[in-house]
């Protein structure tokens, strides 16, 4: 019986979802497959055939593109490495000058093709001051190896099989050291692990938070409040980490591949992590919101706060919406005479009043609820006089409802962070139909080795 069709493909450029957009010569099918570098000529194993494209996985290089490196990672995907590779990375076989080059290609096509917005001014993607050993969070799945020991990591690509790793170049070393120290106390101790397809064990993931400082809170992700070998784990955390600064559980009993439980258990030291971020000093709590790369972060906001005010201009209220702990909304009160902030978390809106008095912020305030919920109830401010929004949605970008109250011909300027250029994409159209102009992008690479880009856009109206 034949095995799939093998292709050899010329690689173009870069999907908007991070992959090689291929043809084989003489052919105008697309072919999406994962890994490659325009400049590319691949041998590629078709995994899907459709009419108009199709989807491979990446089989042998045949003559590299110029752009392409060997990933400093030995995880990452390579094509002649034997098992699964770990897919928490996909960008590692581009050097990082090569990365920031095509995040500001992805966000030119996503405003062509989706916003119908060709002649949109995209500047060059700000760098990160950090591309290795950036994260300060991290989710560790754990499972069962061979022979049943334990093992922890990231899933491989489109799976949720872990690859079980003893270092990772993204991640601080302190997580790294942690997590390979509970992985080696879930033997030691024979804690039940959780297994997905059975629905049955215990242990289920590691929540680890760092800061700039050498940091961290850690959590066990449990499907229980049972802590077996209480004592003897947090003895064994402590003495082996001073710079653990607190230690938690989470509680996750749902049958479901989402990784937090709704419910925190505090079990000693902080309850809190301090983070700075440029000029401004944040608590932060283990599940609340906060940007994943610190030193980019501040690019980040930096580069908002300045849309905000571009022009000089001081509108009399900025509504921050998706406030999380508050970190933008301290950065837009430059910018304007008062700002308020609306978030859905009732802990990150804790967090959030917290840091506004901790850094002597005194024109901010904030509310608790759904972004759709709170806006009609401050319809009255709105409508008070101009103002200007923040919006930094999550993946999906803003529901219909929340686009429709940013068409109030009172807010005059609408500064957009987004993490997903397609669904920006899209809400810009939406608002450009009711009378904004974009006046550009500014693409900020926060999650440098992979495909994912932040971008801040200024929308005005005339």
């Amino acid at each position: 019986m034949p095995g799939p069709e093998r292709l050899t493909l010329t690689v173009e450029r870069l999907a908007p979802e991070g992959t090689a957009l291929a043809r084989a010569a003489g052919s105008t099918r697309v072919v999406f497959v994962p890994h490659g570098v325009p400049g590319d000529r691949i041998e590629a194993e078709l995994t899907q055939a459709k009419s108009s494209f199709a989807r491979a996985r990446l089989v042998k290089v045949l003559e590299p593109s110029a752009d392409r490196i060997v990933p400093p990672c030995k995880l990452h995907f390579d094509p002649a490495r034997i098992g699964p590779a770990c897919g928490g990375c996909d960008w590692q076989q581009m050097a990082y000058e090569t990365q920031l080059r095509h995040k500001r290609e992805l966000i030119l096509d996503c405003l062509r093709r989706i916003a119908k917005m060709p002649d949109v001014s995209v500047e060059p993607t700000r760098p990160s001051p950090q591309a290795w050993g950036y994260r300060n969070k991290v989710q560790i799945p754990f499972g069962r190896g061979p022979g049943g020991k334990p093992v922890a990591g990231f899933y491989a690509e489109g799976s949720h099989r872990i690859v079980d790793f003893d270092a990772c170049p993204v991640q601080t070393d302190l997580s790294v050291k942690i997590a390979l120290k509970v992985k080696e106390l879930a033997g030691r101790f024979s804690w039940p692990i959780y297994d997905e397809d059975r629905r049955a064990g215990w242990l289920r993931h590691l929540f680890v938070r760092t800061n700039t400082r050498g940091q961290a809170l850690a959590a066990l992700v449990t499907t229980s409040d049972a802590l077996p070998k209480r004592a003897e784990t947090e003895s064994a955390l402590s003495s082996a980490f001073p710079e653990l600064i607190g230690f938690w559980q989470n509680i996750q009993s749902e049958k479901t591949s989402v990784v937090l439980g709704p419910r925190w258990k505090h079990l000693w030291g902080a309850q809190h992590i301090e983070e700075s971020i440029g000029p401004y000093s944040f608590l932060v709590s283990p599940g609340a919101f906060l940007q994943i790369n610190t030193p980019a972060a501040a690019v980040l906001y930096e580069t908002a706060a300045s849309a905000l005010g571009h022009g000089d201009q001081r509108f009399p209220l900025a509504l921050d919406l998706y406030c999380g702990t508050g970190t933008l909304t301290l950065w837009a009160a430059q910018a304007a005479r008062r700002v308020i902030g609306i978030e859905e978390n009732r802990d990150a809106v804790r967090d959030a009043w917290k840091n506004a008095e901790r850094n002597q912020v005194k024109n901010v305030r904030f509310k608790i609820g759904r972004v759709e919920a709170v806006l009609p109830r401050i319809k009255e401010e709105i409508a008070a006089g101009a103002i200007a929004v923040l919006v930094d949605p999550p993946r999906a970008g803003c529901s219909v409802p929340v686009l429709r109250a940013l068409t109030n011909p009172a807010v005059r300027r609408v500064v957009y962070v987004s993490c997903d250029p397609a669904t920006f994409a899209r809400d810009a159209a939406y608002l450009a139909k009711s009378g904004f102009r974009l006046h550009g992008v500014q693409p900020v690479d926060l999650f440098p080795q992979t495909s994912h880009v932040e971008l801040v856009a200024r929308l005005d109206r005339p």
